[in-house]
C-alpha cells in the first residue's frame, strides 16, 4: 500500500494525476466534438441493425454503448440528475433486449431488431444524446470504464461456455 501511495504521491507532484482520483468539479468534460462522436455512433449502430449490415463487432458495440450509457444515467442519478420514468424505461428496455437480440444472431447469423424492439432502441437512442449533453465531472470516461469491463466479463464467459 505505502509503494502505491508513493507512485501516486510522485505521479502527482510530476502532473500526471489520474482525472479519476482529481476531486470530482476538477475532472474533465468531454468536449462538444466528442459529444458529437458519441451521438453519432449508436445512431450509426441503429442504421447498421435496420440495414441488415450489422456484424458481431457492431452488436457489442450496441450492446457496450447503452451499458455505457445506463452507467452514465446511475452516475448522475447518484449526482442529483432526475429522469423522467419514460427516460428510465427506454434504458431498462434497451437493457431488456440484449439477450433476444443477440439469441437470434446466435441462431441466425444476423443482427437486427424487432419492430418493438427498433422502437426502443431509437427511444434509448434519444435517451442517450440527453445524457452525454448532460456529462459532468468526467462521468462518461467512468461509465465508459466500466462498460468496457463488463463486456470483458461477458466475452469471458461467452468463451468458456
Amino acid at each position: 500500500m505505502k509503494t502505491a501511495h508513493r507512485i501516486a504521491s510522485r505521479q502527482k507532484r510530476a502532473g500526471m494525476a489520474n482525472p479519476a482520483q482529481l476531486p470530482k468539479f476538477w475532472r474533465p468534460k468531454i468536449t462538444p466534438a466528442q459529444q458529437l462522436d458519441c451521438k453519432v455512433i449508436h445512431w450509426d449502430l441503429i442504421d447498421r441493425f435496420t440495414a441488415g449490415t450489422a456484424t458481431r463487432a457492431d452488436l457489442w458495440d450496441w450492446m457496450e454503448t447503452g451499458f455505457t450509457y445506463s452507467q452514465l444515467m446511475r452516475l448522475l442519478a447518484s449526482d442529483g440528475t432526475e429522469f423522467t420514468p419514460e427516460a428510465m424505461n427506454a434504458v431498462a428496455e434497451q437493457l431488456a433486449s440484449y439477450e433476444a437480440v443477440a439469441t437470434r444472431f446466435a441462431i441466425h447469423g444476423r443482427a437486427g431488431f424487432t419492430a418493438i424492439e427498433l422502437l426502443t432502441a431509437r427511444a434509448a437512442a434519444q435517451v442517450f444524446d440527453s445524457l452525454i449533453e448532460l456529462d459532468r465531472h468526467s462521468f462518461a470516461e467512468q461509465a465508459a470504464r466500466w462498460s468496457a469491463d463488463q463486456m470483458a466479463r461477458i466475452t469471458l464467459k461467452a468463451l468458456a461456455a
